[in-house]
């Protein structure tokens, strides 16, 4: 009977239950999320098939470059554009220390509203960080006019209540939920040592995050949503001035694809300094 016992078959104990039971749970978060993304995707993608893409060409003069920015990258994009401009001016200096600052007769070369802005938030001896500029500027009145003005030629979709803004604040809160809950999977399989199911709830919340950025950045990025003669003018203006050509205005490249564009390697180091804590004293 001793020797019988020795063999006896064990039962799982409540820990194992526990465990798998946390991992199930976790994967029925990440469908549901999932889920809930999907069906937003689907209305979304039903809303855009009502856009017509193919609108006659619009009237009126070419868009500046600060629209450009304001239609490609939003606030982030424009305020990045007023910084290279200034600084390749020399209206702005850009410290080792990773600082914006003004220099001796700063108004000089400040021509756009945008501009005289972005001087206004560089105040001080020690000059504003790249990302405090960004934030001065998205409240600033001078951002909202230049949204006010790109709505009324038609290129971006007024604010306000409306079925497409809905569902994109909760596409966006989707997206968030799916990198929280891609965390939890993650802590669950090393503290478990299980990873099986946190696996296949990755990837889940892979495609999921996927889906909803490509879906977002269709219409538009973070902010506003753009509309088609938007889309349009900013495909015209791709066409006339290619990334990475050497060539064209410097201000319209900038606007239309980033800081990458900038031609001169020691200024796109120095402002991409304009960070915490990076560079040097």
């Amino acid at each position: 009977m001793a020797g019988r016992s020795a063999y006896r078959c064990r039962w799982p104990g409540p820990a194992l239950f526990q465990e798998v039971g946390l991992d199930v749970a976790l994967l029925l978060l990440s469908g549901i999320v999932a889920l809930f993304t999907a069906v937003t995707v689907h209305d979304l993608g039903r809303e855009r098939g009502t856009w017509d893409d193919e609108v006659p060409p619009r009237d009126g003069p070419p868009l500046s470059p600060y629209e450009l920015a304001c239609l490609a990258g939003g606030a982030g994009r424009v305020a990045e554009l007023a910084v290279a401009v200034l600084a390749g001016s020399g209206t702005i200096r850009l410290s080792r220390g990773g600082h914006a600052q003004r220099a001796a007769s700063p108004l000089s070369g400040a021509r756009h509203p945008v501009e005289r802005a972005v001087l206004s938030f560089v105040r001080g001896r020690r000059g504003s960080y790249l990302y405090e500029i960004k934030r001065e500027l998205r409240r600033s009145p001078v951002l909202a006019e230049l949204e006010d003005g790109l709505t009324r030629l038609g290129l971006l979709v007024p604010l306000g209540p409306g079925f497409v803004t809905d569902l994109l604040l909760w596409l966006r809160r989707l997206r968030t939920a799916a990198l929280v809950c891609a965390l939890l999977e993650v802590a669950a399989m090393f503290v478990q040592r299980t990873y099986w199911i946190p696996v296949l709830g990755l990837a889940v919340l892979t495609f999921t995050r996927v889906a909803a950025q490509s879906e977002l950045r269709w219409w538009g990025g973070v902010s506003r949503v753009t509309t088609a003669w938007a889309r349009q003018e900013l495909a015209r203006a791709r066409a006339a001035h290619p990334r990475g050509a050497a060539t064209g205005s410097l201000a319209v490249s900038i606007a239309l694809y980033g800081l990458a564009e900038l031609r001169d390697p020691l200024l796109l180091a120095a402002i991409y300094r304009l960070g915490p804590g990076q560079g040097g004293s």
